[in-house]
């Protein structure tokens, strides 16, 4: 399992090449999420998520060596482009295993930072055996979306900003896809306070975590049906499941219909625009399903801001309609 001195470490050696995102005050949602709302919007990052940070701690560990022979990965998309970004700014190869249904704004994303994108399947398990492939047949190095410590830690670093910028925080709340974000962030959340409350949300279509925790083992799941694309893994990751087993204090879970909800109450209260994976831990506490209290100050982790244009066209057009019934 990484260590806070993984993150720390992470930290100085991404620290060239990140944002250091800011953390938003948010009074507009108070009233609607029942608490004092701080966001950690990572959509600032040059390729629009937080995938950048883990995905660059990796490629900087890598030798010389090892980076000439090329960067692969198997990703839905954010992780894709971090891994692309990471390469165009080393200046190496980069092969990125993409869905056939990736959003296409992610898809758009790697090939503007020069990753060479091949389209594989629809199942995550399709697109990690080509990964396979590519290493062994041209010996490229794999960089993990979540199953991997040098990208744990490079998520991770967020949460060093955070409690920096509010070391009174109550709790940190992030979405779970892979298990690499809140890994991450709960190791560095427990290295600096251990009294702050590190919370996960994950869909209810894809409870893979939450699922292990009641089961006490790592559990694969039998399908996946979430409108959330970038926490549609299959199964849990060990190493990720021991950490957030002794790591994360809290796991929720939320159905897509709240995640819609509370893209919309972003976009039209807080004035930004989240993808349905980052809204995650807002529709847990719309949802009333995370447990909070007014004076609570509370730091949701916004993840990415990489929304297909039709899903949020779709979203402001229903909320248009109902507008207009009321009226």
């Amino acid at each position: 399992m990484i260590t806070y001195q993984d993150v720390q470490a992470a930290r100085e050696r991404i620290a060239p090449y990140i944002v250091r995102t800011p953390l938003l005050r948010v009074p507009a949602l108070d009233e609607a999420l029942g608490c004092q709302v701080y966001l950690k919007h990572e959509g600032f990052q040059p390729m629009g998520a937080f995938k950048l940070r883990g995905a660059m701690n990796k490629a900087l560990s890598l030798t010389p060596e090892e980076r000439a022979r090329g960067l692969v990965c198997a990703s839905s998309g954010n992780h894709a482009q971090g891994v692309a970004y990471a390469a165009h700014k080393l200046g190496c190869r980069a092969v990125i295993v993409m869905p056939t249904n990736a959003n296409p704004v992610k898809l758009a994303g790697v090939k503007k930072w020069g990753g060479q994108v091949e389209l594989v399947g629809t199942l995550s398990s399709q697109r990690e055996a080509r990964a396979a492939e590519l290493v062994r047949e041209q010996g490229m190095v794999e960089v993990h979306p979540y199953a991997d410590p040098y990208v744990a830690a490079g998520q991770g670093t967020l949460a060093l900003e955070i409690l920096e910028d509010l070391p009174d925080a109550s709790l940190v709340a992030a979405p779970i896809g892979g298990g690499g974000l809140i890994s991450g962030v709960a190791t560095a959340v427990k290295g600096v306070n251990p009294q702050v409350r590190t919370v996960g949300v994950e869909p209810a279509g894809a409870p893979r975590y939450t699922r292990s925790r009641v089961e006490g083992r790592p559990v694969q799941l039998d399908s996946v049906n979430t409108i959330a694309d970038g926490t549609r893994t299959d199964h849990a990751n060990p190493d990720n499941f021991a950490m957030i087993q002794e790591r994360v204090d809290e796991l929720y879970t939320v159905e897509d219909a709240w995640i819609e909800k509370a893209m919309l109450l972003l976009m039209t209260q807080a004035k930004v625009i989240a993808e349905p994976s980052s809204a995650l831990p807002v529709a847990a506490a719309l949802a009333g399903v995370l447990p909070v209290k007014p004076e609570d100050k509370a730091v949701f982790v916004l993840s990415g801001g990489n929304a297909d244009p039709a899903l949020l066209a779709r979203l402001l057009t229903q909320a248009a309609e109902i507008n207009s019934v009321v009226l």
